[in-house]
């Protein structure tokens, strides 16, 4: 008798069918901004899935455009009254400037004041300084004899060796003396500064023996 053959029958799950997605909800990432103050873009709303709900969001996309209108609106505002404000206040500072001091006869006070006189030729630029012969050779030779000699300052640079007469009147004052020793420097002429009289410190570096700043030295 012949014998029957086994069928095996493999059973295979069903593949399932792939549900439709829904489209994603694109969200952008807020702009960035590297322009000048005027050039500041408005803010605008994110964008919202209240698109695809159909009827049922038009009240909340109708409040939505009437926020990003009145947003646009101050915005717009904002922006004009800065630019009005900007041209009012105007204003150059060199142009109100009349006098400035530079408080140390060395390289770098030497060359600050020379750049500072070249910028105005009316500008009065007072050097206040602790050797006369320097002091001489600038104010006669208009070249500083000790540091460098071989260029010719402007002539609106007074070098004298009396703080009261340098900070009388000074607009600005440069500060271009050794951190070591403008402690007592400062504390020689401090009767003679005016205490509104705004600093530009040219000296870098700490106070050894008190490892102050210069931000900490100048009153």
């Amino acid at each position: 008798m012949a014998a029957a053959a086994a069928t095996t029958t493999t059973f295979l799950p069903p593949v399932p069918t792939p549900r439709p997605r829904l489209a994603a909800t694109v969200r952008r990432p807020p702009p960035i901004f590297t322009g000048a103050a005027n050039d500041v873009p408005p803010p605008e709303d994110e964008d919202s899935s209240d698109d695809y709900d159909g009827d049922a969001a038009a009240p909340r996309r109708s409040a939505r455009k009437d926020r990003r209108r009145a947003v646009r609106i101050a915005w717009e505002k904002l922006v004009r009254w800065s630019r009005s404000w900007r041209r009012r206040n105007r204003s150059d500072v060199l142009e109100t400037t009349r006098k400035v001091v530079v408080l140390g006869g060395g390289s770098f006070g030497t060359a600050m004041a020379a750049h500072v006189a070249a910028k105005k030729s009316d500008l009065e630029v007072s050097m206040l300084l602790r050797d006369d012969l320097v002091c001489r050779s600038i104010n006669n030779s208009h070249i500083n004899c000790k540091y460098l000699p071989e260029h010719r300052l402007p002539e609106n640079i007074v070098a004298t060796t009396s703080a009261a007469d340098a900070l009388a009147g000074a607009d600005f004052c440069f500060h271009a003396v050794p951190v070591q020793f403008s402690s007592s420097f400062l504390e020689g002429i401090s009767t003679h500064v005016d205490p509104k009289l705004p600093f530009i410190s040219l000296s870098k570096g700490l106070e050894l023996n008190t490892l102050r700043t210069m931000s900490k030295i100048i009153p």
